[in-house]
């Protein structure tokens, strides 16, 4: 799945075209081009790191050899907010769902985290692409030329939009999807995600999506959810959860 950005998912200078699993840079968010193809970077200890990337003259890194790996205390609106010295934010595009308008020119951060052990990765001040960053940083990553071999381990990839409280999180929702597609395959794995973004320093009432990337449009089974009362971090997180496909 790949996001688009126009940027939501990119800061400037991108071709609309998607992230895996279907997050694309934007077009809906912008699209990432490597100017570099530097080995991967060493695994970096902890729970909750960061891809750092310096922002220059309003665009972020393109040069994976210049960027860092962090170690992250929690997560926080500073934190949320440093895309935007690079122009990372979202931007209008047309194939997005015209409710998400009011998100514009809100901050647009890539993140992952692994099913069971709770490892999330935000990627800062860069265009990289969920694969890139993830590679030694999770199990199973493998990230070949073609989109269609690309395995993401044992994760969900999902973007933020705002800062912990404001905007949304955004995620892909494929039950019939393998494990190593990088997607939400069940609620239970929404769940998940929701509580591990609660534990890092987000918001209970911070919305959640589930959406189709690359473009921002909503899911009609995300629809369904927030119609009964499915809306936000806190309700995936504490609420029980209700039988799939009912």
């Amino acid at each position: 799945m790949v996001w688009k950005m126009s940027s939501p998912f990119d800061s400037g200078g991108g071709s609309e075209r998607p992230l895996g699993g279907g997050y694309r840079s934007p077009a809906s968010y912008a699209t990432p081009v490597a100017t570099s193809v530097p080995r991967p970077k060493a695994r970096q200890p902890g729970n909750l790191i960061a891809q750092v990337g310096k922002t220059t003259k309003s665009k972020v890194s393109k040069d994976r050899t210049s960027e860092s790996l962090e170690r992250l205390l929690r997560i926080d609106d500073d934190l949320l907010g440093y895309n935007l010295e690079g122009g990372r934010v979202l931007l209008r595009c047309p194939q997005n769902e015209r409710a998400f308008d009011t998100y514009i020119a809100l901050p647009f951060v890539k993140g992952v985290t692994e099913r069971e052990s709770g490892r999330t990765l935000l990627i800062l001040g860069s265009n990289a692409h969920h694969g890139e960053a993830m590679e030694n940083q999770f199990e199973g990553v493998v990230r070949p030329e073609r989109e269609e071999d690309k395995l993401y381990g044992n994760c969900v990839r999902w973007i933020n939009v705002g800062d912990t409280k404001d905007g949304f999180i955004g995620l892909d929702y494929q039950p019939e999807a393998k494990a190593t597609d990088g997607v939400a395959l069940n609620l239970q794995d929404i769940q998940f995600l929701a509580k591990m973004l609660l534990e890092y320093g987000y918001d209970g009432n911070k919305k959640l999506f589930l959406l189709h990337p690359p473009y921002i449009r909503e899911q009609d089974e995300g629809k369904k959810l927030r119609g009964d009362g499915w809306r936000t971090l806190q309700d995936y997180a504490k609420k029980e959860l209700p039988k799939e496909g009912k």
